[in-house]
Protein backbone atom coordinates (compact mmCIF):
# COMPACT_ATOMS: atom_id res chain seq x y z
CA UNK A 1 0.00 0.00 0.00
CA UNK A 2 1.22 3.34 -1.01
CA UNK A 3 2.08 5.99 1.53
CA UNK A 4 -0.21 8.61 1.74
CA UNK A 5 0.73 12.53 0.60
CA UNK A 6 2.33 14.86 2.78
CA UNK A 7 0.03 18.18 3.22
CA UNK A 8 0.84 21.39 4.07
CA UNK A 9 -1.45 23.39 6.40
CA UNK A 10 -1.19 27.47 6.98
CA UNK A 11 -3.00 28.92 9.76
CA UNK A 12 -2.62 32.21 8.75
CA UNK A 13 -4.14 34.53 11.54
CA UNK A 14 -4.02 38.55 11.83
CA UNK A 15 -1.41 37.96 14.97
CA UNK A 16 0.20 34.60 14.16
CA UNK A 17 1.11 31.69 11.28
CA UNK A 18 0.34 28.72 12.47
CA UNK A 19 2.02 26.11 9.91
CA UNK A 20 2.45 21.83 10.23
CA UNK A 21 2.61 19.21 8.19
CA UNK A 22 1.13 15.27 7.93
CA UNK A 23 -0.34 12.65 6.34
CA UNK A 24 -3.73 12.37 7.90
CA UNK A 25 -5.35 15.03 9.93
CA UNK A 26 -4.35 13.24 13.67
CA UNK A 27 -0.94 14.26 12.02
CA UNK A 28 -1.48 17.60 11.58
CA UNK A 29 -3.23 18.02 14.84
CA UNK A 30 -0.82 16.12 16.99
CA UNK A 31 2.25 18.11 15.02
CA UNK A 32 4.53 20.00 16.31
CA UNK A 33 4.16 23.69 14.62
CA UNK A 34 5.99 26.09 13.47
CA UNK A 35 4.94 29.62 14.50
CA UNK A 36 5.62 33.02 12.74
CA UNK A 37 4.52 36.27 13.94
CA UNK A 38 2.26 37.78 11.29
CA UNK A 39 4.21 41.23 10.48
CA UNK A 40 4.54 42.71 6.90
CA UNK A 41 3.56 40.19 4.03
CA UNK A 42 7.27 40.08 2.78
CA UNK A 43 8.68 38.97 5.66
CA UNK A 44 6.11 36.32 7.21
CA UNK A 45 5.67 34.87 3.80
CA UNK A 46 9.59 34.17 3.36
CA UNK A 47 9.91 32.57 6.99
CA UNK A 48 6.74 30.55 6.37
CA UNK A 49 7.59 29.35 2.72
CA UNK A 50 11.55 28.94 3.68
CA UNK A 51 10.16 26.54 6.34
CA UNK A 52 8.05 24.60 4.04
CA UNK A 53 11.05 24.54 1.64
CA UNK A 54 12.53 22.50 4.07
CA UNK A 55 9.94 20.27 4.85
CA UNK A 56 9.87 19.42 1.39
CA UNK A 57 13.19 18.02 1.09
CA UNK A 58 12.54 16.09 3.96
CA UNK A 59 9.41 14.64 2.52
CA UNK A 60 7.49 15.96 -0.49
CA UNK A 61 4.87 18.01 -0.31
CA UNK A 62 2.16 17.08 -2.30
CA UNK A 63 -0.55 20.17 -1.57
CA UNK A 64 -0.71 23.06 0.67
CA UNK A 65 -3.58 24.54 2.15
CA UNK A 66 -4.28 28.16 3.52
CA UNK A 67 -7.11 28.92 5.70
CA UNK A 68 -6.38 32.67 5.72
CA UNK A 69 -7.67 35.87 8.03
CA UNK A 70 -9.68 37.80 5.52
CA UNK A 71 -11.84 39.00 3.88
CA UNK A 72 -10.63 37.08 0.97
CA UNK A 73 -11.24 37.43 -2.97
CA UNK A 74 -12.00 33.85 -3.97
CA UNK A 75 -11.84 35.22 -7.74
CA UNK A 76 -8.78 36.02 -7.55
CA UNK A 77 -7.46 33.70 -4.82
CA UNK A 78 -5.83 36.87 -2.85
CA UNK A 79 -6.42 38.36 0.49
CA UNK A 80 -9.19 41.18 -0.49
CA UNK A 81 -8.56 45.01 -0.48
CA UNK A 82 -11.14 45.68 2.42
CA UNK A 83 -9.22 43.56 4.44
CA UNK A 84 -7.68 46.04 7.29
CA UNK A 85 -4.62 45.15 7.25
CA UNK A 86 -3.54 47.32 5.06
CA UNK A 87 -0.14 46.06 3.58
CA UNK A 88 -1.81 42.73 3.38
CA UNK A 89 -4.27 43.85 0.42
CA UNK A 90 -4.37 41.28 -2.51
CA UNK A 91 -1.33 39.71 -1.24
CA UNK A 92 -1.71 36.02 -3.46
CA UNK A 93 -0.74 32.84 -1.24
CA UNK A 94 -0.94 30.67 -4.20
CA UNK A 95 1.62 32.95 -6.19
CA UNK A 96 4.17 33.03 -3.32
CA UNK A 97 3.73 29.00 -3.06
CA UNK A 98 3.97 28.39 -6.99
CA UNK A 99 7.94 30.73 -6.44
CA UNK A 100 8.72 28.36 -3.71
CA UNK A 101 6.99 24.93 -4.41
CA UNK A 102 5.57 24.68 -8.38
CA UNK A 103 3.29 22.42 -8.80
CA UNK A 104 1.73 21.89 -5.77
CA UNK A 105 -2.12 21.91 -5.34
CA UNK A 106 -3.71 24.69 -3.08
CA UNK A 107 -6.21 24.95 -1.15
CA UNK A 108 -7.61 28.63 0.22
CA UNK A 109 -10.45 29.67 2.31
CA UNK A 110 -10.80 32.10 5.33
CA UNK A 111 -9.19 30.90 8.85
CA UNK A 112 -13.26 30.18 10.08
CA UNK A 113 -14.41 27.96 7.34
CA UNK A 114 -11.36 25.96 7.44
CA UNK A 115 -12.17 25.31 10.93
CA UNK A 116 -15.37 25.01 10.78
CA UNK A 117 -15.21 22.34 7.71
CA UNK A 118 -12.55 20.43 9.71
CA UNK A 119 -15.23 20.57 12.96
CA UNK A 120 -17.54 19.09 10.44
CA UNK A 121 -15.47 16.18 9.58
CA UNK A 122 -13.70 14.96 12.35
CA UNK A 123 -14.52 17.25 15.47
CA UNK A 124 -18.42 18.44 17.38
CA UNK A 125 -20.11 19.26 14.23
CA UNK A 126 -19.76 15.19 12.39
CA UNK A 127 -23.57 14.71 10.88
CA UNK A 128 -25.01 17.72 10.95
CA UNK A 129 -26.48 19.43 7.53
CA UNK A 130 -26.16 23.01 9.17
CA UNK A 131 -23.59 24.50 10.98
CA UNK A 132 -21.87 27.28 11.84
CA UNK A 133 -18.26 27.85 13.75
CA UNK A 134 -17.98 30.67 15.42
CA UNK A 135 -14.67 32.07 16.49
CA UNK A 136 -13.96 34.99 18.95
CA UNK A 137 -10.29 36.21 19.14
CA UNK A 138 -8.45 39.02 17.61
CA UNK A 139 -11.24 39.70 15.89
CA UNK A 140 -15.16 37.64 14.84
CA UNK A 141 -15.21 35.48 12.29
CA UNK A 142 -17.89 32.48 11.01
CA UNK A 143 -18.75 29.94 8.55
CA UNK A 144 -21.95 28.47 7.79
CA UNK A 145 -21.51 25.10 6.19
CA UNK A 146 -24.64 23.03 4.55
CA UNK A 147 -23.77 19.07 4.33
CA UNK A 148 -20.27 19.93 4.90
CA UNK A 149 -19.84 22.71 2.55
CA UNK A 150 -18.87 26.17 3.60
CA UNK A 151 -21.14 29.00 2.29
CA UNK A 152 -19.35 31.05 -0.24
CA UNK A 153 -21.92 33.94 -1.76
CA UNK A 154 -20.58 37.65 -2.91
CA UNK A 155 -17.95 36.86 -1.03
CA UNK A 156 -18.10 35.02 2.60
CA UNK A 157 -20.33 35.06 6.07
CA UNK A 158 -19.04 37.95 7.81
CA UNK A 159 -20.84 37.01 11.08
CA UNK A 160 -18.44 39.89 13.04
CA UNK A 161 -19.95 42.42 11.47
CA UNK A 162 -23.58 41.54 12.14
CA UNK A 163 -25.06 44.60 14.45
CA UNK A 164 -26.16 43.68 17.56
CA UNK A 165 -27.62 45.66 20.18
CA UNK A 166 -25.67 47.68 22.27
CA UNK A 167 -25.78 47.29 26.11
CA UNK A 168 -27.47 50.99 27.85
CA UNK A 169 -24.62 51.30 29.87
CA UNK A 170 -21.59 50.67 27.47
CA UNK A 171 -20.82 53.73 25.81
CA UNK A 172 -17.36 52.59 24.25
CA UNK A 173 -16.90 53.36 20.66
CA UNK A 174 -16.23 50.06 19.55
CA UNK A 175 -13.00 48.91 17.50
CA UNK A 176 -14.10 48.23 14.12
CA UNK A 177 -12.88 50.77 11.31
CA UNK A 178 -16.06 50.67 9.67
CA UNK A 179 -18.97 50.00 11.55
CA UNK A 180 -17.44 51.05 15.25
CA UNK A 181 -19.82 48.70 17.69
CA UNK A 182 -20.80 46.09 15.40
CA UNK A 183 -20.21 42.42 17.43
CA UNK A 184 -16.68 42.67 16.42
CA UNK A 185 -15.89 46.07 17.20
CA UNK A 186 -17.74 45.77 20.60
CA UNK A 187 -16.63 41.95 21.59
CA UNK A 188 -13.67 40.78 19.95
CA UNK A 189 -10.32 40.59 21.91
CA UNK A 190 -9.49 43.78 21.12
CA UNK A 191 -12.23 44.98 21.96
CA UNK A 192 -12.64 43.56 25.51
CA UNK A 193 -9.06 45.00 26.11
CA UNK A 194 -9.23 48.54 25.31
CA UNK A 195 -12.72 49.08 26.57
CA UNK A 196 -11.16 47.83 30.10
CA UNK A 197 -7.80 49.94 29.30
CA UNK A 198 -5.86 46.71 29.40
CA UNK A 199 -2.63 46.81 27.35
CA UNK A 200 -1.53 43.38 27.29
CA UNK A 201 -0.86 40.27 29.92
CA UNK A 202 -3.65 37.52 30.35
CA UNK A 203 -7.20 37.55 30.09
CA UNK A 204 -9.42 38.83 32.84
CA UNK A 205 -10.41 36.68 35.68
CA UNK A 206 -13.43 34.96 35.20
CA UNK A 207 -15.36 36.73 37.36
CA UNK A 208 -14.34 40.29 35.91
CA UNK A 209 -17.32 42.32 34.85
CA UNK A 210 -15.94 42.36 30.99
CA UNK A 211 -17.25 39.09 30.87
CA UNK A 212 -20.69 40.04 31.93
CA UNK A 213 -20.65 42.59 28.91
CA UNK A 214 -19.06 40.42 27.07
CA UNK A 215 -21.91 37.30 26.99
CA UNK A 216 -24.65 39.82 26.67
CA UNK A 217 -23.33 40.85 23.30
CA UNK A 218 -22.21 36.79 22.25
CA UNK A 219 -25.72 35.90 23.28
CA UNK A 220 -27.57 38.41 20.90
CA UNK A 221 -25.66 36.99 17.77
CA UNK A 222 -26.50 33.42 19.26
CA UNK A 223 -29.76 34.22 18.75
CA UNK A 224 -29.54 36.21 15.37
CA UNK A 225 -27.60 32.85 14.14
CA UNK A 226 -30.12 30.56 15.11
CA UNK A 227 -33.10 32.31 13.63
CA UNK A 228 -31.28 33.33 10.17
CA UNK A 229 -29.63 30.03 9.91
CA UNK A 230 -31.61 27.16 11.64
CA UNK A 231 -28.20 25.60 12.87
CA UNK A 232 -28.32 22.45 14.14
CA UNK A 233 -25.06 22.60 16.34
CA UNK A 234 -23.14 26.17 16.78
CA UNK A 235 -19.00 25.89 17.30
CA UNK A 236 -17.66 28.68 20.03
CA UNK A 237 -13.60 28.75 19.32
CA UNK A 238 -11.18 31.31 19.52
CA UNK A 239 -8.88 32.50 22.33
CA UNK A 240 -11.89 35.16 24.34
CA UNK A 241 -13.70 31.89 24.49
CA UNK A 242 -11.13 29.85 26.65
CA UNK A 243 -12.43 32.44 29.36
CA UNK A 244 -13.40 29.70 32.36
CA UNK A 245 -17.40 29.91 32.62
CA UNK A 246 -17.51 32.59 29.67
CA UNK A 247 -19.31 29.63 27.63
CA UNK A 248 -21.92 28.71 30.05
CA UNK A 249 -22.96 32.50 30.56
CA UNK A 250 -23.57 32.49 26.89
CA UNK A 251 -25.94 29.30 26.81
CA UNK A 252 -27.95 30.80 29.72
CA UNK A 253 -28.56 33.83 28.01
CA UNK A 254 -29.45 32.89 24.55
CA UNK A 255 -31.70 30.94 26.18
CA UNK A 256 -33.61 33.70 27.65
CA UNK A 257 -33.31 35.81 24.76
CA UNK A 258 -35.14 33.34 22.47
CA UNK A 259 -37.77 33.13 24.82
CA UNK A 260 -38.78 29.46 23.69
CA UNK A 261 -39.93 30.84 20.48
CA UNK A 262 -38.12 27.92 18.81
CA UNK A 263 -39.72 24.96 20.00
CA UNK A 264 -36.65 22.36 19.90
CA UNK A 265 -34.96 19.85 22.76
CA UNK A 266 -31.59 21.88 21.88
CA UNK A 267 -33.00 25.32 22.66
CA UNK A 268 -33.77 24.45 26.23
CA UNK A 269 -31.89 25.48 28.78
CA UNK A 270 -30.43 21.71 29.02
CA UNK A 271 -30.02 21.28 25.77
CA UNK A 272 -28.08 24.12 25.07
CA UNK A 273 -25.14 22.44 26.63
CA UNK A 274 -24.79 20.19 23.87
CA UNK A 275 -25.84 22.83 21.36
CA UNK A 276 -23.31 26.00 21.63
CA UNK A 277 -19.89 24.10 22.10
CA UNK A 278 -16.25 24.58 22.27
CA UNK A 279 -14.18 22.97 19.86
CA UNK A 280 -14.01 19.25 19.23
CA UNK A 281 -10.98 19.44 17.73
CA UNK A 282 -9.75 22.14 20.91
CA UNK A 283 -7.39 24.61 19.35
CA UNK A 284 -6.05 22.78 16.37
CA UNK A 285 -9.00 23.36 14.23
CA UNK A 286 -8.01 26.18 12.00
CA UNK A 287 -4.28 24.00 11.24
CA UNK A 288 -6.64 20.61 10.86
CA UNK A 289 -8.65 22.87 8.44
CA UNK A 290 -5.91 24.11 6.96
CA UNK A 291 -5.22 20.35 5.72
CA UNK A 292 -8.42 19.36 5.07
CA UNK A 293 -8.02 22.31 2.63
CA UNK A 294 -5.04 20.85 1.09
CA UNK A 295 -6.82 17.55 0.71
CA UNK A 296 -9.90 18.66 -1.16
CA UNK A 297 -7.28 20.38 -3.31
CA UNK A 298 -5.14 17.55 -4.12
CA UNK A 299 -8.65 15.21 -4.87
CA UNK A 300 -9.47 17.94 -7.38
Amino acid sequence: MSEAPMIGAIEAGGTKMVCAVGRTWEEVRDAERFVVPTTSADETMNEVLAWFAAQNRAAPISAIGVASFGPIDFETQSIAPSTPKIAWRGVSWRKAIDQVLPGVAFGYDTDTNAAGLAEWRWGATQGKKVSVYITIGTGIGGALLIDGEPVHGLLHPEFGHMIVPRRLDDGFAGTCPNHGGCLEGLACGGAVKQRWHRTGGPQFPADHPAWDLESDYLAAAMVNIIMITSAEKIVLGGGVMAVEGLLEKVQKKTHLLLANYIDRPELTEIGLRDYLVAPGLGNASGAVGAFALGLDALAQ
